[in-house]
């Protein structure tokens, strides 16, 4: 029983051990105050100079909720409840988020991942490009660091994040780097890091 106990100790602790030794000293670790996608939109440079604008998410079934917003709504035309939007989630239901914004009086409306990318423009700081990120389905891992770290230039952002499965539950660091000025993203697997036969259920 006690050598069981020392080879799991022994497994985890080198796993941590890998993980740690794969990502390069010059590298931050991702806040977790940056996990949830809705506190990151506040950060949002756009690419276009709006009066006003703001960030809406809509569940199946349910009145839409305001994210975020920012300018003023005097004397702008009421935006119209869209039906489709990007980032779909909360299974089973679904529920998905769309950008609602106004150069003069007449609403723009940003409902896929691309427009989410224009809407955003240059990369200026971690939340955009944690967002463009997101279009392609990487998040990061707020456990391990090689699956949620970044280091950022004047040219380039950096990142480890990780690509999730969620039954069986399935973790695969990603190396990636996104021109700021561009949005071009470049990425390559670092490889799967954990691996469980369990399901994970929110």
């Amino acid at each position: 029983m006690k050598t069981k106990i020392l080879s799991i100790i022994l497994i985890i602790f080198t796993k941590l051990l890998f993980s740690q030794s794969n990502v390069p000293s010059d590298y931050k670790k991702i806040p977790d105050s940056l996990y949830n996608k809705t506190k990151l939109y506040k950060f949002i440079v756009p690419k276009e100079n709006y009066s006003y604008w703001k960030v809406v998410n809509k569940e199946s079934q349910l009145p839409e909720t305001l994210i975020y917003q920012t300018g003023s709504l005097k004397n702008l035309i009421d935006a119209i409840l869209q039906e489709d939007g990007f980032f779909y989630e909360c299974e089973p239901s679904g529920c998905f988020s769309y950008i609602v914004a106004y150069k003069k009086e007449i609403p723009e409306y940003f409902k896929t991942e691309t427009e989410l990318q224009n809407f955003i423009g240059e990369i200026d700081n971690l939340p955009e490009a944690l967002l463009l990120a997101r279009t392609y389905d990487f998040w990061f891992d707020r456990k391990q660091i090689i699956g949620g770290a970044y280091k950022i230039d004047s040219k380039y952002v950096y990142l480890y994040l990780s690509k999730f499965s969620s039954c069986p539950v399935n973790k695969e660091s990603f190396i990636i780097k996104i021109n700021r000025k561009n949005k071009e993203i470049k990425y390559q697997s670092n490889g799967v890091y954990y691996k469980s036969n369990d399901c994970y259920t929110s």
